[in-house]
């Protein structure tokens, strides 16, 4: 393993030597902003509230799907940062730059991949037109290496993670096929989903505790993409069973009304907490569960309620 990841280290250092290239670091800077999870979560639910239900929905499980095998196998290999192996090594912009900052958890896999993987690759499946398709496999390829020239990532990291998110895209993405038109699975499909989000938080608190894991914030994005999951299983099968709301509207300005008032509302969830209880594991957990089920069951219930009369 040393020697493989003297390669690596070879690879990103022959990167860093390109960043002294005008507006390249600027350019790669913003293209990884794509894979931030807000970029994913807002998608989903432009989608799921104004487009295609359905297709909101199998977004919705193959990117939680994807980000609980990421996070698990994160805490599981604990693969150290390159700069933790290479002191010498830093990413664009240094220990003080936004990129450094953000680069929270482990190295492998690729966090930003995957959300951008499973966002990009699933919208390259479901548009028709060609170009549209290329386009969202370039952007998903250009945010994976982002991760390298940026210098928060090893090639292994993205070409890991990519590989498994494309993997849950085609087998998720099928079974989501096999029991969406059929609701005699919700309940167990939101069992297992739960189960599922329940293991992976219990066993970064468990790797955290026992001190496997020395560092909380370790532990901290794995509760947040458990919590995500639990939300998201809760909420789908609420909706599905009680709610059951349409996409449709008479007005465009509905839809940008519907999705201001709900994206609004959901970032005052996800940050609220925070600042009063701080940005802990359990808290993490609490606000993404939260987060999810407010987009995936509570707002298409007032949506359906009460859209009419707030949307006159």
């Amino acid at each position: 393993m040393t020697a493989f990841y003297e390669l690596e280290m070879q690879y990103l250092h022959l990167l860093e030597k390109l960043r002294d290239i005008p507006g390249l670091n600027t350019f790669f800077e913003l293209i990884t902003e794509l894979g931030f999870e807000l970029i994913a979560l807002g998608a989903i639910c432009i989608i799921f509230w104004c487009i295609d239900k359905n297709f909101g929905y199998k977004m919705g499980f193959v990117y939680f799907a994807s980000g609980m095998l990421v996070q698990g196998l994160k805490i599981t290999c604990r693969v150290p940062r390159p700069w933790d192996r290479e002191p010498g090594f830093l990413p664009v912009g240094g220990e003080e730059g936004r990129v450094f900052q953000k680069a929270t958890g482990f190295s492998f896999p690729s966090g930003h991949t995957q959300s951008a993987t499973t966002l990009f690759g699933s919208l390259a499946f479901y548009f028709k037109k060609t170009w549209v398709k290329v386009l969202c496999v370039v952007t998903f390829l250009l945010v994976g290496f982002s991760r390298n020239y940026l210098g928060v990532h090893y090639s292994s990291d993205v070409i890991v993670s990519m590989l498994l998110s494309l993997a849950c895209i085609l087998i998720f993405g099928k079974v989501f096929e096999k029991i969406a038109n059929n609701k005699k699975y919700d309940l167990l499909v939101a069992i297992i989903l739960a189960a599922i989000s329940l293991s992976v938080m219990v066993y970064a608190l468990i790797l955290e505790g026992n001190g496997t894991i020395t560092d909380p914030k370790y532990a901290l994005d794995c509760c947040k993409t458990g919590g995500a999951g639990l939300g998201f299983a809760i909420g789908w099968y609420v909706e599905r069973k009680w709610v059951d709301f349409s996409v449709k509207t008479d007005k465009v300005w509905h839809q940008v009304a519907k999705v201001a008032i709900g994206i609004g509302l959901a970032l005052l969830l996800k940050e609220i907490p925070k600042i009063i209880f701080g940005d802990t594991a359990i808290v993490g957990m609490i606000r993404y569960m939260f987060v999810t089920f407010w987009i995936v069951g509570a707002f298409p219930y007032i949506v359906k309620k009460y859209g009419k009369l707030i949307l006159k």
